[in-house]
């Protein structure tokens, strides 16, 4: 039985302005793979579905001010897709995946990891790292959505987020949300994934 002095109020959904451009510093807050069905297969109806494994990684800034002069530590950045491997191009380089990795390292991936490969071992013991990122805001029909366009190791590390932050800044799956007094509607749309 549901005790009767439970009230479920009504909260609308949150929107953030898109941070402005910019260099942060952020901790890595979280890092997730799934597999999503490829580009290819989507297109070709009739045959066999092939899957590839998409990395998801969030970060939360830890200093930054928005235009009004509003704190930005706490906001979220995401990258959510990252090939699940390691290349260099002869055209851009290193890949996204080499580049967060050694940004969050502060150092280059040595030729011996780079023969044993990354797991998820090592992706996860990245979590809780700082790391600087240049961000772009760019535009999708009519929003407008932060993106990470280089990534930069930390000279100095800033105070980490506390348990509490961290909490307020990750974000529940639709699956995952739960309802209870202190939660936070998320406006999904804003939600880059």
């Amino acid at each position: 039985m549901i005790n009767t002095d439970l009230k479920i109020e009504r909260k609308e959904a949150q929107e953030f302005d898109p941070l402005p451009e910019n260099v942060y510093q952020v901790e890595l807050l979280d890092v997730n793979s799934s597999e999503n069905e490829t580009y290819d297969s989507k297109q070709k109806n009739n045959e066999e579905k092939q899957y590839e494994t998409i990395f998801e990684f969030q970060y939360t800034l830890l200093a930054g001010k928005d235009k009004k002069g509003e704190d930005l530590r706490g906001r979220n950045i995401w990258d959510n897709f990252v090939p699940a491997y390691l290349y260099i191009s002869r055209k851009t380089g290193k890949n996204k995946l080499y580049r967060i990795i050694e940004s969050l390292l502060g150092r280059e991936i040595a030729p011996e990891e780079e023969a044993s490969g990354i797991d998820a071992k090592i992706l996860n013991s990245l979590i809780g790292k700082q790391m600087r990122v240049a961000t772009e805001n760019v535009e999708k029909k009519d929003k407008v959505f932060t993106k990470v366009k280089t990534y930069y190791a930390v000279d100095t590390i800033l105070e980490s987020l506390t348990t509490e932050e961290k909490i307020k800044a990750t974000v529940k799956k639709k699956d995952e949300k739960k309802v209870d007094e202190d939660s936070e509607v998320i406006d999904e749309k804003n939600i880059p994934f």
